[in-house]
C-alpha cells in the first residue's frame, strides 16, 4: 500500500500565515527601537507558516531581558517587565490588521 500524503484524521490543519509586527508603542530608546527593527526584518524575511510560535523564541533572543513574551499559534505578543499594555504583537496579516504606534489613521474617501 502505498504512504498517504493526507494528515492523519486527528491531526489539526491550519491555513498559511503570513507573519508582521506591529510596534504598538513608541520604543523605550533606540536600543530598543533597533532590536524591535530586527525582529521585523527576521519575521518579514520568513515564509508563510500555520504556526506564529516559532517566532517567539526569536522575540526572546534578539529582546533580551526585561520583556515578557507569550504566544498561540497565530499571535506572539511582547510586553515590557514594568508596563501592563502590549508593546508589539506577531500577527497573521491575512486575518489582523494591527497598526505600528507612529502608522496613520487610515482616512475615508472623498465625500
Amino acid at each position: 500500500m502505498p504512504p498517504t500524503t493526507q494528515p492523519p484524521l486527528n491531526s489539526p490543519v491550519f491555513a498559511p500565515q503570513l507573519a508582521y509586527l506591529a510596534v504598538e508603542q513608541q520604543p523605550a530608546d533606540a536600543a530598543e527601537a533597533q532590536r524591535l527593527e530586527e525582529l521585523r526584518q527576521l519575521i518579514e524575511a520568513a515564509p508563510d507558516t500555520t504556526d506564529l510560535r516559532g517566532f517567539a523564541e526569536a522575540a526572546r533572543q534578539l529582546l533580551g531581558p526585561g520583556y515578557q513574551v507569550q504566544c498561540g499559534s497565530s499571535h506572539v505578543w511582547i510586553k515590557r517587565d514594568d508596563q501592563p499594555e502590549r508593546l508589539a504583537i506577531v500577527a497573521d496579516r491575512y486575518t489582523t490588521a494591527y497598526r505600528d504606534w507612529n502608522s496613520p489613521l487610515p482616512t475615508s474617501g472623498p465625500e
